[in-house]
């Protein structure tokens, strides 16, 4: 019955019908491919008549209002079953908050994308804390499984306001490694020329898979907040076509980063809110990516001000509405082309 159900309604659907509680089960498809429900949201599947390359991990609707990912995953999950995608590598396909999907609110308690890498741990029980626990377990089973194998991992996300630069990623602090052309050249096989390196180690479930399993991971945002079924996914082709092509035996290497093509920023700023007053000097409406120069006062919070410097920098996700202790916006610069090359030089972009 429960196969049944999956089979007909559609992953999304089906998890939406029981969001917090469901019995796992497991069956096979007709080309062989193993499928297990591992949690509500979350189906792992196993090709075995593959000599897999890597492990892969897609997830969506952390935040339970970022609809258009979901949408997208949904549709892919749907095509599998249907053995309308070739799929020659072992796949985790995760739907991250389900209960603040069916109220179409961010989250229902704690910011779920500030819990991994152990950050759980700091937190009062809830759904989001024992869901991050959850993901983090069924996480490490998944890359153990096939640890002889590199990992991926694209975490996919839609933004809370419009931004200069539709689409855009998030590469995890790398601890020193160097930033790889072959992961941009990713990106931009979706559709995504525009990349944040971060500047310090986060708490984000794509951070957790790149720190904890040296995944090829990334935050990627598609878009602006929608409610299901006001999405035009045909913006998201590029990136359906891409991961079909992640899931089948294509060589990778295929695929090229185009540095002139290439919008690259660093994140130079990271500002949290510590007072319950703090906040921004522009409207709610101001776009991500929106350029500030040098002496502009960005936001109040007590008898103090951030105020830019070594200008100019650019917002992204800027939000004076989350809790104390969380981070309101980030400044990022960007790379000039000769910034570029000269990261190539020093072998930090390689």
């Amino acid at each position: 019955m429960a196969k049944t159900a999956l089979l007909q309604q559609g992953l999304l659907e089906f998890t939406l019908n029981s969001p917090q509680n469901t019995d796992t089960f497991g069956f096979e498809l007709a080309n062989d491919t193993k499928v297990s429900l591992l949690a509500p949201g979350v189906v792992h599947f196993e090709p075995k008549d593959s000599i897999p390359s890597r492990a892969i991990v897609l997830s969506a609707g952390i935040h339970g209002n970022e609809t258009a990912p979901i949408e997208c995953l949904d549709k892919l999950v749907s095509d599998i079953l249907a053995l309308e995608v070739k799929l020659e590598q072992p796949l985790l396909v995760i739907l991250g908050n389900p209960p603040a999907m069916i109220e179409a609110k961010r989250e229902l308690s704690v910011n779920l994308n500030r819990l991994f890498i152990g950050k759980h741990q700091n937190y009062s029980s809830c759904y989001e804390v024992e869901r991050a626990k959850q993901l983090e377990s069924l996480l490490d089973s998944f890359y153990k499984s096939y640890q002889h194998l590199p990992a991926y991992h694209l975490d996919l996300h839609t933004a809370i306001r419009s931004s200069k630069h539709e689409k855009f990623a998030v590469y995890p602090f790398t601890h020193g490694k160097t930033w790889q052309k072959s992961s941009l050249a990713l990106l931009q096989a979706c559709g995504v020329d525009c990349v944040l390196f971060s500047n310090e180690p986060a708490s984000t479930f794509s951070y957790h898979s790149s720190a904890k399993y040296n995944a090829v991971a990334f935050t990627v945002e598609l878009g602006k907040v929608h409610a299901f079924g006001q999405n035009d996914l045909s913006k998201l082709e590029q990136l359906s076509t891409t991961l079909q092509q992640l899931l089948s035996d294509s060589n990778l290497s295929s695929l090229g980063f185009k540095p002139k093509q290439a919008v690259l920023f660093e994140v130079s700023d990271v500002v949290n809110k510590h007072q319950e007053d703090f906040c921004f000097s522009f409207g709610q409406s101001q776009a991500n990516f929106t350029e500030y120069q040098t002496g502009y006062e960005l936001a109040k919070e007590g008898s103090g001000s951030v105020v830019i410097s070594n200008g100019p920098k650019a917002i992204v996700f800027p939000n004076d509405k989350v809790a104390i202790g969380q981070r309101a916006v980030l400044l990022v610069k960007r790379m000039s082309l000769s910034d570029i090359e000269q990261a190539e030089k020093n072998h930090r972009l390689e």
